[in-house]
């Protein structure tokens, strides 16, 4: 892929997102100018970056939205809810067309089909009804019923335009380039160009004179055409003509790309007769023009066979010629295509800090050998152990700023999740029938891009079940005495060096009492154990696999997935899922997530004289509880934390190492919260906090669940990260 290409790539995807926005910002207010106005230059951008890459029918398409929107602009057609569903579906094929395109370059085989029902359903959307194929060819274009069945094999069938141009003499002195011109017709099918009349002795041709005239068809429509010949009306003529289908006996040709026809008059121009001389000079007009040809086409390994041929008559030039107009030669087998790489746009004032700082790092590593020369000079070891203690506080310092400096390349903002958000709501809203409105805030707040990769999809499920159980009908609303419309709120904010995200409704709330039947129901707990929770605890069982309040099954939730997979993909991010509910009120989700991934911060602890790390988003505190607060029942250990009754967990027997033999006045405890459960750990000891970066179990040892990964420490120790989740 081109860097060009790959730019096209990434500038579509923003304009498409930014064009989904404003149509968004426009249904919700139709009066409002601004949206309409961003969402046509949203769409004329890209039509025109669609236009340079020949994309005819993606061209086509965008152009019918571009219409569309004129019309409502213009007062001509009044957005509607139907209006709005064709142009968001517009778009939509639009993402997954540039996605196509990203890894294969070239337009699904349907483009043209899909373009063609978008453009009638738009059409049908603004109260419009398809134009009545006409009878009959119009004055002056009757050479459209003349061209050979393989010239209207691509037109077959379609309603076109013909274009008949010939260009003023003198249309050089006045700027023009038609041939540039004709390069620019969108949906270009057929490309004819003529003499005007017969060619001149050379010695006669004035080459300051247009003497060529171009006809054209185009499966663009008339307007569209009309503004591209905007400034040579009276050298145009238009006209809207429909194609007859081929006969069953017909085989159609491959439709002549500009490249094919211009390669194809260059051929013909070698045939025309003329003196030794004429013939001469016309060979060199005609090597030259092939050669740019096949530069501007990225043919250029075709270029030997051409000059091969150009050494021989003129006989054997042409035939070549025509291969070439046939298309490219015969290409080596394909290579299978590379990954799609993820582009990652960076501030520049963020490049240019780390380049500063890796100056200072070069500058603080020529110290270095310095150093080593004292030492081998002898000089005295405190004075030395002092520079080499400066040396160290110094690069260390770099480092740091270093690390830091790499880390906020990767930070991107959270509205990159927020934005599909809005049209989620929209589209869902409408389906079950809900008022709603979206309310999002803090998405400036940034987070490692991989943060971002893993909370895309929760943030979607906890905003989808917000809509399908959270929020009640319409009537339900208004017999409760709430407003009709509901609010569903996303907010982000960074808290103690990680990302709290919020996604909270104003709707029915959970009902407890239906948690803990449906978990009894699925058999998670005994109906002993559901009935010695709190509301709140019971709150937390819509996190167990298969527990869901929801009595039916739909295309959007009640299959009881939905909140597992939330809390999984937040734990696999180093994070943990709040949730807080009232009837009748509403309910709010907390998502705690670390600013990165790349770096995890850890709290070490140390257990039968290895060193073991937990991520520190888990950790809720730590003390030391004497044994005579520790209860007994059974097997089981409690103890009571903040007057709740915390169950107590010894990390020695979840790892089955061996109990610890020695007498102590208490135990270190490690307060933590798996999922909203909090639990006390028992661990020997407490050790310092850590940054480090995990590098997760390769082979057998992956298959160990209960780690999430290692790290070296700085004295060279190495540390077990611990998935507690599993070890309980």
């Amino acid at each position: 892929m081109s860097a060009l290409f790959e730019q096209f790539v990434l500038e579509s995807r923003e304009l498409l997102e930014a064009a989904g926005a404003a149509l968004l910002r426009l249904e919700r207010d139709p009066t409002d100018k601004a949206p309409i106005n961003d969402l046509f230059r949203a769409l004329h951008t890209l039509k025109g970056a669609t236009a340079l890459f020949d994309l005819a029918p993606f061209t086509r398409m965008v152009h019918a939205g571009e219409d569309a929107l004129m019309a409502v602009r213009d007062g001509r057609a009044a957005m509607s809810g139907e209006l709005a569903d064709r142009l968001l579906a517009l778009l939509d094929i639009g993402a997954a067309w540039v996605d196509g395109l990203e890894h294969s370059q070239s337009l699904p085989d349907d483009a043209d089909a899909r373009a063609q029902a978008q453009e009638a359903g738009l059409r049908a959307a603004l109260g419009g009804t398809a134009e009545s194929a006409g009878s009959g060819t119009p004055a002056g274009f009757a050479w459209v019923d003349e061209l050979p069945e393989a010239d209207r094999a691509k037109a077959a069938g379609r309603r076109v335009t013909a274009i008949a141009y010939a260009p003023a003499e003198d249309c050089f002195f006045a700027g023009d380039d038609p041939l540039d011109l004709c390069r620019r017709i969108p949906d270009l099918l057929l490309l004819r160009i003529e003499a005007t009349g017969a060619w001149p002795a050379l010695t006669d041709l004035d080459p300051y004179r247009c003497a060529l005239r171009f006809r054209a068809l185009s499966g663009a429509p008339k307007d569209e055409l009309t503004r591209l010949f905007r400034g040579a009306p009276d050298q145009v003529s238009l006209a809207t003509i429909a194609i007859p289908a081929l006969t069953e006996a017909a085989s159609p040709a491959a439709p002549p790309s500009l490249a094919t026809a211009m390669l194809r008059e260059q051929a013909r121009i070698l045939r025309l007769p003329g003196s030794d001389e004429e013939t001469a000079a016309r060979r060199a007009a005609v090597l030259r023009a092939v050669r740019n040809i096949l530069a501007a086409e990225g043919r250029a390994a075709e270029r030997a066979a051409l000059d091969r041929a150009a050494e021989g008559p003129v006989d054997a030039l042409i035939p070549c010629i025509e291969s070439l107009a046939d298309g490219p030669a015969a290409a080596a087998p394909t290579a299978p295509a590379a990954p799609a790489r993820r582009a990652l746009r960076v501030d520049a004032e963020r490049m240019d800090r780390l380049m500063a700082l890796v100056a200072e790092l070069v500058v603080a590593k020529g110290g270095l050998p310095h150093l080593a020369r004292e030492a081998q000079e002898g000089r005295s070891a405190d004075a030395l152990a002092q520079s080499i203690k400066e040396a160290h506080n110094r690069i260390d310092s770099i480092v740091g700023d270093l690390q830091d400096a790499v880390l906020r390349l990767r930070l991107l903002p959270l509205s990159r999740v927020f934005d599909p958000l809005p049209r989620l709501v929209r589209d869902t809203a409408r389906q079950l029938g809900k008022p709603v409105e979206l309310h999002v805030s803090g998405g400036e707040t940034e987070a490692d891009k991989d943060i971002l990769d893993i909370l895309g999809e929760p943030l979607l499920h906890l905003v989808r079940n917000g809509l399908d159980h959270g929020v009640e009908p319409p009537e339900r609303r208004r017999a409760a005495g709430k407003p009709e419309v509901a609010a569903i709120r996303v907010q982000a904010f960074q808290d103690s060096g990680g990302v709290v995200v919020e996604v909270s409704d104003d709707g029915a709330g959970i009902d407890a009492a239906a948690v803990r039947r449906k978990a009894v129901t699925q058999g998670a707990l005994t109906a002993e154990q559901a009935a010695g929770l709190s509301d709140a605890e019971a709150l937390r069982l819509i996190f167990l696999p298969g527990v869901s309040t929801s009595e039916t099954v739909s295309d959007l939730s009640g299959r009881g997935v939905g909140m597992d997979a939330v809390r999984s993909a937040v734990e696999q991010a180093g994070g943990r899922v709040e949730v807080a509910s009232t009837p009748g009120s509403g309910t709010r989700f907390r998502l705690v997530l670390p600013l990165t991934m790349m770096v995890t911060r850890l709290v070490t602890v140390e257990t039968a004289g290895a060193l073991y790390g937990l991520p520190m988003t888990l950790v809720t505190g730590m003390q030391r509880i004497p044994h005579g607060a520790i209860r007994r029942m059974k097997h089981a250990e409690s103890v009571v934390v903040q007057d709740a009754v915390v169950p107590l967990l010894r990390l020695r027997r979840l790892l089955n190492l061996p109990e610890d033999e020695r007498v102590r006045s208490g135990e270190a405890v490690l307060l933590v919260d798996l999922g909203g459960q909090p639990v006390a750990l028992v661990v020997d000891a407490f050790r310092e906090r850590a940054d480090v970066v995990l590098k997760p179990m390769t082979g057998l040892l992956a298959r160990l669940r209960g780690y999430a990964g290692t790290a070296v420490l700085g004295d060279g120790r190495l540390l077990l990260a611990l998935n507690l989740r599993e070890l309980v």
